[in-house]
């Protein structure tokens, strides 16, 4: 399955100048997308959960992540875990959605677990020669942790997370991201590939076609540009139009953290892509600001009402372009100077397939 991503990807360019749009496969071919499981998702940093959404004792959530199902908690003690959600008995989630618990205790046959992912309860096994409560734990999934998100890593090879990304702290640093909390979340299931979504987030360009009565008023798309980049992130800035407008910030940790910062409020917004599959994901939209505005209904209503026109006006191009990259018709074509994030997102599955 990886040959499959390998020749997707081989003809990525090496420079930006020379880089064309990804090859039909990369889009409509579903053993890249096995592979991408494997060698994308598995393989990356993948942010799981703001630590303010779980600031209370018990706090869990769940999350599917290149086919493995997933839950952050926070203990009695206060400590973060993300651990596989996989009963270790039959294979049950032994939880879904989110909330607040004592303990995570599997539907089917009962098995209980901590929040730590030791187990505390198997009803009826006495008899089993084979069973052995300390084997039976949920096994816990390597994390860090960035600017308030917690973020893992599936296979547990991926390098430390920071030093990769140390250019864009320091970049998003005043705007203090983890003293933000979450005002609101929109889910939207959205029936294209995942890289589209990455692609449309990660470049302005468009300002001046979907968005021509909105962004391209404020922050036309000419005018935006990468300011920094390299293997694992990317950095695009969008200046303000003259007039009462303010510069902001769109940044990608990739595969798939997808972040906006404003340059004049403190808010921002972070794109979660759920549950990937070939062809479509649940697109959750965190909406993020300072515990001071968190606290103006009027402010969160109005933030909500401008997140969704703009994301509305991205899905039927989104939709769009999903039914072209799958055609047998689909040519790709130049990328401009002003894609540079999206040839930054090409080059990383390139050498996340390269032997």
């Amino acid at each position: 399955m990886s040959d499959h991503a390998r020749v997707a990807y081989a003809a990525v360019s090496d420079t930006l100048a020379g880089a064309t749009a990804l090859p039909r496969a990369a889009f409509a071919d579903p053993q890249v997308f096995a592979a991408e499981q494997a060698g994308v998702f598995r393989a990356g940093w993948i942010p799981v959960a703001r630590e303010s959404d779980l600031a209370e004792a018990g706090a869990y959530r769940s999350v599917d992540i290149g086919g493995a199902p997933l839950v952050v908690t926070r203990d009695a003690a206060g400590e973060i875990h993300v651990l596989s959600r996989i009963c270790r008995h039959r294979g049950m989630p032994v939880v879904e959605g989110s909330g607040v618990a004592k303990a995570l205790t599997c539907p089917y046959h009962l098995w209980r677990y901590g929040l730590d992912g030791k187990l505390a309860a198997a009803p009826a096994m006495e008899r089993s020669e084979v069973f052995d409560r300390e084997d039976c734990d949920l096994p816990a999934i390597a994390t860090a942790r960035w600017n308030g998100w917690i973020f893992a890593n599936i296979d547990g090879k991926a390098p430390p997370l920071e030093p990769q990304i140390a250019p864009l702290t320091a970049r998003v640093a005043a705007f203090a991201p983890q003293a933000m909390v979450t005002v609101d979340t929109i889910s939207l299931e959205s029936p294209w590939n995942w890289k589209l979504m990455v692609e449309n987030f990660m470049e302005s360009y468009h300002h001046i076609g979907p968005h021509i009565g909105s962004l391209q008023q404020s922050n036309p798309g000419l005018g935006t540009y990468e300011s920094d980049g390299a293997d694992l992130f990317t950095i695009l800035e969008n200046p303000p139009a003259e007039g009462d407008h303010h510069g902001f910030v769109v940044a990608a940790i990739f595969p798939t953290t997808l972040l906006f910062f404003s340059e004049g409020t403190p808010l921002g917004t972070w794109y979660e892509l759920d549950s990937i599959e070939h062809g479509r994901f649940r697109l959750n939209i965190h909406l993020l600001a300072s515990p001071d505005l968190a606290a103006i209904p009027e402010f969160v209503a109005g933030f909500r009402a401008q997140a969704l026109a703009i994301h509305d006006e991205d899905i039927p191009v989104c939709e769009g372009a999903q039914k072209g990259v799958t055609s047998p018709l689909y040519i790709p074509g130049p990328l401009s100077h002003l894609e540079a994030s999206v040839w930054r997102l090409h080059r990383f599955l390139k050498m996340s397939f390269e032997a």
